[in-house]
């Protein structure tokens, strides 16, 4: 579950996906970051972690409640950073992320001004994606992240 990078970095990515678009780019940045993507119905913070990052995408105009159930019931003190991600339409990019940073901030948990999007297949709308460009893409935005 948790995993140390470099030797000292404890790093977790937790997701929430229902259609498998934000579990692939999940996958993708846990790749890059050396541990096991995880979703949020599973995942528990009880160790401290040094950067977490957290996945979601809109339905409904809104994220998935377990997501909010899950960072309501984190621990500021256990969590020093989180890093925000999301899948969906072009028209809702900001809206996922942007519910997580401020849900985030209510709890005092310090959120990462940069986050990652990309494009997610739903019905007939953008069904190549997410792509090998777009997994390409978080797998090196997490690496960005955790090179500080």
């Amino acid at each position: 579950m948790n995993i140390v990078n470099g030797g000292n970095m404890r790093v977790r990515v937790v997701y929430q996906s229902r259609t498998g678009n934000t579990k692939r780019v999940a996958e993708a940045m846990a790749s890059a970051a050396g541990c096991v993507a995880e979703p949020v119905s599973a995942a528990t913070v009880s160790e401290p972690v040094d950067m977490l990052f957290l996945g979601a995408s809109i339905h409904a105009k809104d994220i998935d409640p377990s997501v909010k159930k899950f960072i309501e019931g984190l621990d500021p003190a256990l969590v020093k950073h989180v890093t925000v991600f999301g899948t969906g339409f072009e028209g809702n990019k900001e809206m996922a992320v942007g519910i997580m940073k401020d849900l985030l901030a209510q709890r005092r948990i310090p959120v990462m001004s940069k986050h990652y999007f990309c494009l997610g297949k739903f019905l007939f709308f953008s069904f190549r994606h997410p792509n090998a460009q777009d997994l390409t893409g978080a797998e090196e935005f997490a690496r960005s992240v955790l090179a500080g």
